[in-house]
């Protein structure tokens, strides 16, 4: 049994189909014994193939769409593509076509990521031209200038997310009947405080809860003393200098607004509308030591 179809083989029985009684004919996974003349080499491969299997479950944990049964026939599909597309005699066709996938792959993700269209022969033409001489590229140079451009791209992004997120805001302030106090913060109910009013570059203490509109809680925070602006972003600030001290009140903003690049940690988007619970109060020390 050659190496290339004992590969082949192996990644057969990758996908566990599950099993729901063989009156309906529907495939069981197989083993390693459902293989016949089976030898050290074959059972390696098996094994490799599910930890294969595993590897791609992982995946699917981040990103449900993998776990239909239509992807993982079509990652089956492009598995034995890419096992068939390999030639053994030669590393260096190997080598560009792993190193082909993995362009079409990261070029995808870029488009998707900016939103800018893509041109498959520049990248093609540009590899061929640096191979032309005997001698390697300007590998600084090169870097300098994709970070520039890369750079002007996530920036025109932020600004685009920004902008929908505005807009997403605006719209639910309107149904929620909520006071604008700037286009990224609105005011809803709350209690009025009796203390001083708040101030940027005061010293405060804080309770903060944010969550999503649907309740989930994304981040809930007290401080006993910190100084209004220099710790909570934009937004929260805007927020603070409408209450008093000793006061409570429920505001909202956006994704993009409170969490900007972090939004990921949080699993929210740009355009999410966020309720964001603040309580400021006297600095802890300051109240511990007026008693």
């Amino acid at each position: 049994m050659k190496f290339r179809h004992i590969l082949l083989a192996a990644a057969a029985p990758l996908m566990l189909l599950a099993s729901c009684g063989g009156d309906k004919g529907e495939a069981t996974p197989r083993t390693l014994a459902d293989y016949k003349d089976i030898t050290a080499a074959d059972s390696l491969l098996y094994y490799f193939g599910q930890m294969q299997a595993q590897r791609y479950w992982s995946r699917a944990g981040q990103d449900s769409t993998l776990g239909s049964r239509e992807s993982r026939d079509e990652y089956m599909r492009g598995l034995r593509a890419g096992l068939e597309a390999a030639r053994e005699s030669s590393e260096a066709y190997n080598l560009g076509l792993n190193d082909g996938v993995q362009l079409a792959l990261n070029m995808g993700q870029f488009k998707k990521e900016y939103d800018v269209a893509l041109n498959r022969e520049i990248i093609l033409n540009s590899v061929a031209d640096g191979l032309m001489n005997d001698s390697a590229v300007d590998a600084h140079g090169m870097q300098r200038e994709f970070r520039n451009i890369l750079e002007r791209f996530a920036k025109e992004k932020e600004e685009r997310e920004a902008a929908a997120s505005r807009d997403a805001l605006a719209q639910a302030a309107k149904t929620g009947k909520w006071t604008k106090i700037t286009d990224n913060i609105y005011a809803g109910e709350g209690t009025d405080g009796t203390g001083a009013p708040v101030k940027k570059g005061e010293r405060i203490s804080l309770t903060v809860q944010v969550s999503t509109l649907d309740g989930r809680e994304l981040d809930r925070q007290t401080r006993d003393d910190m100084k209004v602006g220099e710790y909570f972003s934009g937004p929260v600030t805007d927020a603070l200098e409408t209450m008093k001290l000793g006061g409570d009140r429920t505001f909202y903003t956006s994704g993009s607004a409170l969490f900007g690049r972090f939004m990921e940690r949080y699993r929210v988007k740009p355009t999410d509308v966020l309720v964001v619970k603040l309580a400021p109060g006297a600095p802890k020390a300051a109240a511990d030591s007026a008693e």
